[in-house]
């Protein structure tokens, strides 16, 4: 044993004689020792909340032998103090080490931050944490030497914080399911238990999407949903309107939900976040197929095909929709309906197109998309479908020949026109009708054939009379002709124009008659007198 602690030792033997007797008159000596404690007035916590446990510290200090204040302070001083709080047998973790605070005269210090977190499951009651405070002090000042003589020490103790776990609701995501598709709407429903043990009262669940290609309601990134008293237990299911974006891929995105309540002294809380996701179902997609066309330039025509259902969902309410991208191919009726398409199942659609004398022969998209609702009654509109439709041009129908079209001026004769199909199309109920101007006229301007098969050929017969303010010429007059295709559609074929030649007269003019006539009468004349004579 070295001189100085054999020293240390002697006076602590003598300070603890001196402690139990009154003190000696006239010793020049201040004996003392700081006496510090560890408490938190703010000890209250949540099972599952991490939080700051703010530590404070007490000095209240022993005094057995007064002197000089300076050295009073000395003894009653506790210098370079640390304490280190533990876990201990709490179910709580302590997240902040060894606390260094420095000298802590008489009095109280702090607060120091204690980070703690109190385990999800942690059963509602009062616990001890283990805290080891350490610090020297100086125990004696012998003062009646120059300078004073000092006797320090060190002190190792371990005493306690309590903290206390309330019963208070706690909350868990159970279950999340959802209707969203890519690049559509639909629902996405949370289900939250109270694992707690208090009640949660005028209780609110926030939904929140971090994610920049997810919307909650219209397009926001929140939403909410009330739900009253919710006691422990007790489960809730929340459904929110939700839609992804369509560069949305399929993966899971977190959704972010966070109750905010009342607890029973009334004071507003809000729970911990708690973290959920969900994944997109793939994109709700059609396939149009068997498609087919009978379009020409200047004639009504049908495009036909089916619609597939190639999504993953059943959709209802199915209707197929053209949109027009010319005014020269217009459909008829712009939707069909579908009805219901379960996944794989298919439709067929027939639409009555309207082909303008103005349209060019061409290829070009159809465009066409589904509009449907979802099992959840969301409505959806699918992406564009755009098969291509080919657009022929103008059939020739008829060629077009007359047999007798040569008349005289002032005359009325009989106008025969033969005509043939040369489309590789039977007609039906042919109708031609004679359109004149002057000099031409016409009483009988409608022809008619029953049938006119392909490569077929038939006489049509109109009456024509020529003026007789007519002049020899070649002219024309139009032939209008009407038909029925094989499939009942009544079409304008075109307009002819036939030639028609008006010629000279062919009986003798009046000078020829003048002088026929006198001649004849001469005749008369010389033979009358001849046979007088005789």
């Amino acid at each position: 044993m070295t001189a100085s602690r054999s020293r240390v030792v002697v006076v602590v033997g003598l300070l603890l004689l001196l402690a139990a007797v009154a003190p000696v008159v006239g010793v020049e000596q201040v004996i003392g020792s700081p006496d510090v404690d560890v408490f938190s007035p703010d000890n209250e916590v949540h099972p599952g909340e991490e939080t700051t446990l703010p530590v404070y510290l007490s000095n209240t200090g022993q005094l057995r032998q007064s002197g000089p204040a300076e050295y009073v302070d000395r003894v009653t001083t506790a210098r370079g103090l640390t304490f280190t709080v533990s876990d201990g047998d709490a179910p709580i973790d302590v997240n902040t080490g060894r606390y260094p605070v420095g000298s802590v005269p008489e009095g109280t210090a702090g607060p120091f931050p204690v980070s703690i977190t109190v385990a999800e499951d942690a059963p509602p009651g009062t616990y001890r944490l283990p805290v080891r405070v350490r610090y020297a002090y100086t125990l004696m000042v012998d003062y009646s030497t120059s300078p004073p003589d000092f006797v320090d020490s060190t002190r190792d103790r371990r005493q306690y914080l309590t903290v206390v776990v309330r019963d208070v609701p706690r909350f868990e995501v159970v279950n999340t399911s959802s209707s969203v598709g890519v690049g559509g709407r639909g629902n996405v429903s949370v289900t939250v238990e109270n694992v707690g043990t208090d009640p949660a009262r005028d209780a609110t669940l926030r939904l929140d999407s971090p994610s920049d290609e997810v919307f909650l309601g219209t397009r926001s990134t929140s939403s909410r949903a009330f739900t009253g008293t919710w006691n422990p237990g007790e489960r809730r299911t929340f459904a929110f309107a939700a839609r992804t974006t369509d560069d949305a891929v399929i993966r899971e995105y977190p959704l972010v939900a966070r109750v905010a309540y009342r607890d029973r002294d009334g004071i507003g809380r809000t729970s911990r976040e708690l973290t959920t996701g969900f994944t997109p179902l793939p994109e709700q997609t059609f396939a149009v197929s068997n498609l087919s066309t009978d379009l020409y330039v200047g004639e009504p025509g049908t495009i036909r095909g089916t619609v597939v259902n190639t999504g993953p969902r059943t959709v209802t309410d199915a209707t197929l929709v053209y949109t027009s991208s010319t005014p020269n191919l217009q459909p008829v009726d712009r939707e069909v309906a579908l009805g219901r398409l379960a996944p794989g199942e298919q439709r067929d659609f027939a639409y009555e197109m309207t082909v303008s004398e103005r349209a060019s022969a061409t290829t070009l998209p159809a465009n066409l998309s589904v509009r449907y609702r979802d099992g959840e009654g969301n409505r959806g509109t699918s992406d564009p479908l755009e098969p291509s439709v080919v657009v022929a041009p103008e059939r020739t129908w008829l060629a077009v020949t007359p047999e007798s079209n040569t008349f005289t001026v002032d005359s009325e004769n009989r106008l025969t026109i033969r005509i043939r199909n040369v489309e590789g199309v039977p007609l039906r109920n042919v109708v031609a009708r004679l359109s004149v101007d002057a000099p031409f006229e016409t009483e009988s301007r409608v022809a008619y054939v029953d049938d006119l098969r392909p490569n077929a050929s038939a006489t049509l017969a109109f009456e024509l009379t020529v003026s007789e303010d007519a002049v020899p010429t070649r002219s024309s007059v139009r032939l209008n002709v009407t038909a029925d295709r094989p499939d009942g559609e009544t079409i304008h074929l075109d307009t002819y124009d036939v030639p028609v030649v008006v010629a000279d007269e062919a009986g003798p003019t009046d000078i020829v008659v003048l002088v026929a006539g006198s001649l004849v009468a001469l005749a008369l004349l010389v033979g009358g007198w001849l046979w007088i004579r005789r």
